[in-house]
């Protein structure tokens, strides 16, 4: 019986913070309250806090819910027969993809709340990471042209798909804009390689 409980509380939590990513992503976390919340699966308040102890903490691992899926899926991709380019893609893919699934209005709320800066500070720097390691790697494989520093580089980066997100530029277009960037560091020996691994890096609706 307890166990059984246990499992029930479990799909009704799982349940509740499936709804709360949706709602996050439509209309950010400010205008979101633990009333709307209850009131759209249709349960008591009290029922919701006995789960969760308040928005701030539902909404925290909600967040941490999204960004555990998108490092699974790096993890998934690290493999040694992956030359560097290809892993470098695929980050630049799956930072881009989360951008934009958070979206304009979730991301200028979590900029401008204080609850939530732990945890856009430690997005901003595992993603950081993330590109810096992945040029890092072209560099030694001899692939960047003179004078790029993949630190400076990761930085602006990803600092401009961020607020490019903020200014409602589209995700096509910022697909477009990111893989342009990088193919630009890249030796003219290595744009053939470059450019066969853009084949498999057009962009698609991102839902």
């Amino acid at each position: 019986e307890r166990g059984y409980n246990m499992m029930k509380a479990e799909t009704v939590r799982r349940s509740v913070v499936d709804y709360t990513k949706q709602e996050m992503i439509r209309q950010g976390v400010t205008r979101l309250t633990m009333d709307t919340i209850a009131q759209g699966l249709g349960m008591s308040k009290r029922t919701l806090y006995q789960l969760f102890p308040g928005k701030v903490c539902l909404v925290q691992i909600c967040l941490g819910d999204i960004s555990g899926e998108k490092r699974r899926l790096l993890l998934q991709y690290e493999d040694s027969s992956r030359s560097c380019i290809e892993t470098l893609f695929d980050v630049a893919r799956e930072y881009v993809v989360l951008i934009h699934y958070l979206g304009r209005t979730l991301l200028t709320d979590l900029t401008v709340d204080i609850d939530y800066q732990p945890f856009v500070k430690r997005e901003e720097a595992f993603w950081l990471q993330q590109f810096v390691d992945a040029l890092n790697r072209c560099k030694a494989c001899g692939y960047l042209l003179p004078g790029t520093d993949p630190d400076r580089f990761s930085y602006d980066l990803t600092t401009n798909i961020y607020e490019n997100c903020l200014r409602g530029v589209s995700y096509t277009a910022q697909r477009f804009f990111c893989r342009a960037l990088l193919r630009g560091i890249f030796r003219a020996d290595a744009i053939p390689a470059i450019d066969e691994n853009l084949e498999q890096y057009i962009p698609v609706s991102c839902s």
